[in-house]
């Protein structure tokens, strides 16, 4: 599909408007949103393959707080974007190329910067408590908006349409008015309905009947409001109405594997694609290996004005959710508040690893690849076989995971190269036997074989002529499990803590905390390295530097939490925003 007739700087500019928005409002029940057929859900198939949605509330407090950063965010976009064209305008000039595109583009970029900005969205109809869906009609894809005041919107593509010099083509079905452009093959259609802005992707062919499911003049037989579909993924893991969404692959396979039919089967028309050469024993395995992954669903499971955190669970099939769960081991600390510039931390049990990898090694020896499509994984049972006999010392297996935390970094300076001159930190190791490891560095270290370091004992120090040759100041401090390490002034005094600290349960497999404010000041210095380099672009280094700034302001710390639960692999993401 070629979509020749609308140029991308229309294209750009009508999507910069409608992909950013905020969500919430006070006045709605957040209670039914999930569950409200008056709202933007109705229109969404009970059926569709994916959807990201927003139909409940943010807090008016928490939209307070992040709307002047999202103002100063959108105001940068923009600038970004007009530098980025102005200095391939400057190098097009100079080799004498064909300016006609450039200059097309340049009073659309002009007109957009009274959009990007919240008072912009707002007077282009976007108001604070419109909610967005994003979902398929079948696997075909659907935007939807919905407006505080459609014609504010149509006036703002008319004016954009004028900017650039150019109109997309306008029809109607059954009396509503929409915008398109594309070839024979595809087309993309804009159409403003009922105070809802929609735009999708389609097959020109695609008859009217679904032409207006698109559009949302024929709404679905059974909506996923009805179905209750989110309520239940709401309710499974704690998720808020605030943004949902979720991809079910199982549902994705079935089309392409099944007979498409309507919609579907005019989209794989136009990709060519032809699933009658594959087997029955193909797409069965086919369904077979997305069952191992059937779905993600995603959303906001807390949303205050000082935390935002979200979730991602990648749902496994129930074997190997109850098999990956055993993954981890036991790490003092871990998952627990670190605090300082910077942590990261994981666990793993490497035997329950090993039993995993070799029942899954079981498996397809058990019941082999038959679809020609899998041979590679079928014959990659005898090097998985041939690494599991591999020797590995016990030591190895002992291993249950580490803990490492940054509390400073001292006279680093990016802006002229400069490396730290001291870093505060604690490492930790989890062992099965931390007196082993102990002994083995020994093994490698005369220093080390003459220090008398005990369990639960108070912190010994490394005194090394390498480390002392480099004025590091590190002590060694173990229990029966593990090992700790400072390196710093004074971080001796909390190795006692750091090996007694209790691990959160489940045990987390990847945990990452930091100062988001240090973070981006570190980002901010990085920026203001390539000065030389963005020296033909000031406007591009001071609008990068002001998105970072503005970062710099909202945020205060930012963290990752990987689980192994029953459900499969849940992701969970924390933001503190500052006072």
């Amino acid at each position: 599909m070629r979509i020749h007739s609308l140029r991308p700087s229309l294209i750009g500019a009508i999507f910069s408007i409608v992909l950013v928005t905020a969500c919430g409002d006070s006045d709605k029940v957040t209670r039914s949103a999930l569950d409200s057929e008056q709202d933007l859900l109705r229109f969404v198939p009970a059926d569709t393959p994916y959807l990201i949605a927003t139909p409940g509330d943010m807090p008016d407090d928490l939209l307070d707080k992040l709307e002047p950063q999202v103002d100063v965010m959108l105001k940068a976009y923009h600038s970004i974007i007009r530098a980025m064209i102005e200095n391939a305008y400057s190098k097009a000039r100079e080799a004498d190329s064909d300016l006609a595109s450039y200059q097309k583009i340049m009073p659309v970029v002009e007109e957009l910067e009274t959009l990007m900005s919240v008072d912009g969205l707002r007077q282009a109809g976007v108001a604070r408590n419109s909610d967005i869906a994003i979902y398929g009609v079948g696997l075909l894809p659907v935007f939807r908006l919905s407006l505080s005041d459609g014609a504010s919107l149509e006036a703002v593509i008319t004016r954009l349409e004028e900017k650039a010099n150019q109109k997309m083509n306008v029809a109607s079905i059954d009396g509503t008015s929409y915008r398109y452009a594309g070839d024979d093959e595809g087309r993309i259609v804009v159409a403003i309905v009922d105070q809802d802005l929609v735009v999708s992707i389609m097959p020109t062919a695609l008859s009217d009947d679904m032409f207006k499911q698109v559009l949302g003049l024929t709404l679905p037989a059974n909506n996923i409001a009805s179905s209750g579909a989110l309520r239940e993924v709401a309710v499974a893991y704690g998720l808020s109405d605030a943004m949902i969404g979720m991809v079910d692959f199982t549902r994705i396979a079935d089309i392409f594997l099944n007979s498409a039919s309507g919609i579907n089967s005019e989209l794989l028309s136009l990709m060519e694609y032809d699933g009658s050469s594959l087997t029955d024993v193909c797409k069965s395995e086919i369904l077979t290996m997305v069952g191992v992954m059937p779905r993600v669903v995603f959303g906001y499971s807390e949303l205050t004005s000082r935390v935002m955190t979200s979730k991602i669970v990648m749902e496994l099939r129930d074997d190997l959710a109850t098999g990956i769960a055993t993954l981890t081991g036991v790490v003092p600390g871990l998952g627990q508040p670190q605090g300082g510039l910077f942590s990261i931390g994981m666990s793993t049990d490497l035997l329950a690893a090993r039993s995993f990898y070799s029942a899954r090694l079981d498996a397809i020896e058990a019941e082999p690849f038959e679809c020609e499509l899998f041979a590679d994984v079928q014959d990659s049972v005898v090097a998985g076989r041939d690494v599991l006999n591999q020797p590995i010392p016990p030591v190895v297996y002992g291993f249950n995971g580490f803990l490492a935390s940054v509390s400073k970094i001292d006279g680093m300076d990016l802006t002229r190269n400069v490396p730290p001159t001291s870093v505060d930190m604690r490492l930790l190791v989890a062992v099965d036997n931390a007196a082993s490891l102990i002994a083995m560095g020994a093994m490698f270290s005369p220093e080390l074989a003459t220090m008398d370091i005990q369990s639960g004992g108070d912190p010994v120090r490394l005194a090394m002529p390498m480390l002392e040759s480099i004025g590091i100041d590190a002590f060694v401090a173990m229990t029966d499990d593990a090992v700790a390490v400072s390196v710093g002034d004074g971080m001796q005094d909390g190795l006692g803590g750091m090996l007694k600290a209790a691990t959160s349960k489940p045990s987390p497999f990847l945990v990452v905390d930091m100062d988001a404010e240090r973070y981006y000041g570190f980002v901010s210095d990085a920026i203001s390295v390539q000065a030389g380099t963005l020296a033909s672009m000031p406007e591009l280094l001071e609008a990068t530097q002001a998105m970072s700034q503005s970062i710099q302001t909202l945020i205060d710390r930012v963290g990752l939490v990987v689980n192994f639960t029953e459900n499969g692999v849940e992701i969970e993401s924390r933001i503190q925003l500052s006072e």
